[in-house]
């Protein structure tokens, strides 16, 4: 998908879903050039909380104020149309999920930290919980984010808790978050060929992609999932 300058990143495995309306957008922008509104902002803050939203209940209408960030988490699940959820990352991954049959999306932002709490497990937990959702019906997406080929993490040994060791790349202090991310979705149940990595590295394309690790950057780029 673009607009002028503007080029916008979509998974495949959501194309042919005609609910879905989704784009992972590049260092230049362009989410309100293209005409996207409502947004709803997290105040991510690097935990494993998930924010839910139903259409059966008050939390948006009395929360959601366009340009603000009303909920504080790093994961939101809605079974609500027409608004748009939005994580922004530099490194860290966005992890969009939905369930074409229960009509439920998330959109969760899942850094390393996130990643040791497994914010992803935890989030379909909630679509299963809180919607009635099938784990084997889920498809979700991880966006471009820091790769194994630039994930390095020389103090791993205080960060990172050994039971997530077996995901660091032989003689080197450097982990594949992408793959771990994989097996938390599945170890929840969802099917392997219902994911879909870009596998596109941040830190080794900065001409496209902000990069906290490679340019120490407070900017960062939008992924975004509604449903229509």
């Amino acid at each position: 998908m673009e607009s002028a300058d503007i080029k916008v990143y979509e998974f495949e495995l959501f194309k042919n879903h005609a609910r879905i309306v989704h784009g992972i957008f590049t260092r230049a922008g362009g989410i309100r050039k293209m005409g996207i509104t409502p947004l709803v902002f997290l105040n991510q803050v690097h935990r494993s909380d998930i924010q839910v939203l139903k259409k059966d209940d008050n939390g948006l209408s009395e929360n959601f104020q366009p340009g603000i960030e009303p909920f504080t988490a790093d994961g939101i699940v809605t079974d609500i149309k027409d608004v748009f959820l939005v994580i922004r990352v530099a490194d860290c991954q966005a992890v969009m999920l939905y369930d074409p049959e229960k009509k439920v999306i998330a959109n969760v932002h899942s850094g390393w930290r996130g990643s040791v709490k497994n914010i992803i497990g935890n989030c379909v937990d909630k679509m299963i919980l809180e919607f009635g959702c099938q784990p084997e019906n889920i498809l979700a997406g991880i966006s471009p984010s820091l790769g194994p080929c630039c994930s390095e993490f020389v103090n791993y040994k205080d960060e990172i808790p050994k039971t997530l060791w077996k995901y660091k790349i032989k003689d080197k202090d450097y982990f594949d978050f992408w793959e771990m991310t994989g097996v938390q979705l599945m170890d929840k149940g969802v099917k392997k060929e219902h994911i879909e990595n870009m596998e596109i590295c941040t830190k080794c394309n900065t001409d496209v992609f902000y990069s906290f690790r490679e340019e120490k950057t407070t900017d960062r780029f939008a992924c975004v999932i509604s449903m229509v």
